[in-house]
């Protein structure tokens, strides 16, 4: 909330740990034990459980509070969709709308992080409609898990893409 970076507060969790090692816990399965800063493992267990709180907690509290605003201002409005949308910038980590519209329809972060990157190849506006489309040739990129990913979204969502490669 403060802007820190996240080696930032990689840093602060070691830190922590380090005053007050005892009670130190590698997993719920084992005894409590002394955090070892010279330990990898005691290092990954920290990150691990950073990530998780981030993730299960922070992420999700807002993710949850702009959920209930969105939908209400829907309602209160009369509207389908708003600009700035909160909790959707939230929700996929991003303001991007090519890659919010991307992983909307399925795809994850890393094959919207591909189409992205190769917009110009595989994303065509379509001006009878004014919405982004894919082109078919993205079923053949070369990178198994967009092609994978992008066969099951045509199949699911077919209106995302072109039925003509243009």
């Amino acid at each position: 909330m403060e802007g820190s970076g996240l080696s930032y507060i990689m840093q602060r969790a070691i830190d922590y740990h380090k005053q007050r090692p005892e009670n130190f816990r590698v997993s719920a399965y084992q005894p409590p034990t002394i955090y070892n800063d010279n330990s990898k493992e005691n290092r990954n267990v920290v990150f691990a459980d950073t990530l998780e709180a981030i993730e299960n907690i922070v992420l999700f509290s807002i993710s949850n509070y702009f959920l209930r605003f969105s939908n209400e201002y829907k309602k209160i409005h009369g509207v389908d969709e708003f600009d700035n949308n909160w909790y959707e910038y939230v929700e996929f980590g991003t303001t991007n709308p090519l890659t919010i519209l991307l992983q909307r329809n399925g795809f994850s972060r890393e094959s919207a992080t591909f189409i992205k990157k190769h917009k110009n190849e595989y994303v065509v506006h379509d001006g009878s409609t004014d919405e982004l489309r894919l082109r078919l040739s993205l079923l053949n990129c070369g990178n198994t898990s967009v092609m994978t990913e992008a066969a099951s979204i045509r199949f699911n969502a077919p209106k995302l893409f072109l039925e003509e490669d243009a």
